[in-house]
């Protein structure tokens, strides 16, 4: 059975976020980022289990996204993917 992913209000404004300032920075680089956020939410779905957990004992595991400096923080159950946040770990390295 897949799990359906379903993206938190803030991770949504983190992507938006994400891909204004991308944009700002070279022509189709936001494109790029959120492109990549979606391709690392099918590995999410393929294997929720591949991820290292980021506050030990409340299921929130954590996927760092390779080309960017951004994190992406979920939790499952047997039926969802809950994507919590993305994170800059530029701006935001504490968490």
């Amino acid at each position: 059975m897949t799990r359906k992913i379903v993206i938190s209000s803030s991770a949504s404004k983190d992507i938006a976020n994400g891909v204004d300032y991308y944009k700002l920075q070279q022509k189709g680089l936001g494109r790029r980022f959120e492109n990549l956020v979606h391709a690392i939410f099918k590995k999410i779905q393929r294997h929720p289990y591949a991820a290292s957990f980021a506050y030990e004992g409340e299921g929130v595991r954590y996927k760092v996204m390779d080309t960017f400096p951004f994190i992406i923080l979920y939790k499952f159950d047997d039926v969802n993917i809950y994507i919590l946040r993305i994170f800059n770990t530029h701006q935001m390295p504490l968490y």
